[in-house]
């Protein structure tokens, strides 16, 4: 998406910009594109740059302020007295950069709280993956201890274990002890192949 030439002119500075000073609605939706198509980097970057931008409008009016503490005549400076006295400066650029430096600051507060959610719920979810995984290997552990007990037990049982020829009616015993009884006629056995 982010090599998507349409995304990224859908969330440029100057679209966003504009956006925001003739439909607000769409130019906060096209912040929110920004955030979700660029990386942390950017994400910051963005409430900065506008907060910058909404400053950079106001710049004529704090000249005008600070010549007027100093007793500067601002005629002296080439267009300063036409953009301060000009009503689209006046009234739609000075709201505009209002709106700008309260999106700006607005954006970063929720990138600032985000970041922080998210770095929260990221070490939270680590630590338990990190304790699961723990657990699973421990858990996995014991069951192969147990499982080789239980195969050496068996092992040893296998070496011990015979054919034993009944001496009363002849018939083949399986015997895995050293003693037992023939399974047709209940006699007596002995094993002695049983090494134990």
């Amino acid at each position: 998406m982010k090599n998507n030439l349409i995304c990224k002119l859908l969330a440029s500075f100057p679209v966003i910009l504009v956006a925001l000073y003739f439909i607000p609605f769409l130019g906060i939706c096209l912040i929110l594109f920004r955030y979700f198509i660029y990386s942390n980097k950017k994400r910051i970057s963005t409430p900065i740059f506008i907060i910058g931008v909404g400053i950079l409008i106001l710049i004529p009016k704090g000249l005008d302020l600070i010549f007027n503490i100093a007793k500067i005549d601002i005629t002296k400076i080439p267009y300063l007295s036409n953009i301060l006295s000009a009503d689209l400066y006046n009234t739609d650029f000075i709201n505009y950069s209002k709106f700008l430096i309260t999106v700006g600051v607005i954006f970063f507060i929720i990138s600032f709280v985000l970041n922080a959610i998210f770095n929260r719920v990221s070490s939270k979810l680590n630590s338990g993956i990190r304790n699961y995984i723990s657990e699973t290997q421990k858990r996995d552990a014991e069951i192969s201890r147990k499982n080789d007990m239980e195969i050496k037990i068996k092992q040893e049982k296998a070496k011990n274990t015979s054919y034993v020829e009944c001496p009363n009616c002849g018939s083949d015993n399986l015997l895995g002890e050293k003693y037992g009884t023939c399974k047709y006629c209940r006699s007596k056995l002995v094993n002695k192949n049983y090494k134990g």
